[in-house]
């Protein structure tokens, strides 16, 4: 196909186009199937839709069940956020009276006295003789 040959049948592509633009009554007259065929895939569309439904219903009440829960895991994190502070109160008021009672220092037992061992004797010293040996 030339390019004359070409540009005559595009001429008449846009005259048809132009024809059916100005009476849309001509595309009656063209056979159409009355019945669209369905492929495969689309035999069961109207249960898989149902199910879709089913489960958008499904995925909606258990978000709205979790929302729920972390709203009141939020509720008990700002309670506890709150006695924090009243822990670290009791915590240094603790320390303080702790801190008193030994002195204020982390010393040997007794008020600071240290405790020495001054013989030179380490551990028991057993003397006599074993019980049955007749002697």
């Amino acid at each position: 196909m030339d390019r004359l040959d070409a540009l005559v049948a595009i001429a008449h592509l846009r005259l048809r186009l132009v024809m059916i633009e100005r009476n849309p009554k001509l595309l009656e007259r063209i056979p159409m199937p009355i019945e669209i065929k369905r492929p495969m895939e689309l035999a069961g569309l109207r249960s898989r839709l149902a199910r879709a439904r089913q489960t958008e219903a499904a995925i909606e009440v258990t978000g709205k069940r979790y929302d729920g829960v972390l709203d009141r895991i939020d509720e008990l994190h700002e309670a506890a956020r709150g006695n924090v502070g009243h822990l670290e109160g009791q915590e240094s008021e603790l320390r303080r009276l702790v801190e008193a009672m030994t002195g204020g220092s982390n010393g040997g037992p007794n008020g600071g006295e240290t405790f020495s061992i001054e013989s030179s004797e380490v551990g028991q010293i057993i003397s006599g003789e074993p019980e049955g040996t007749g002697r």
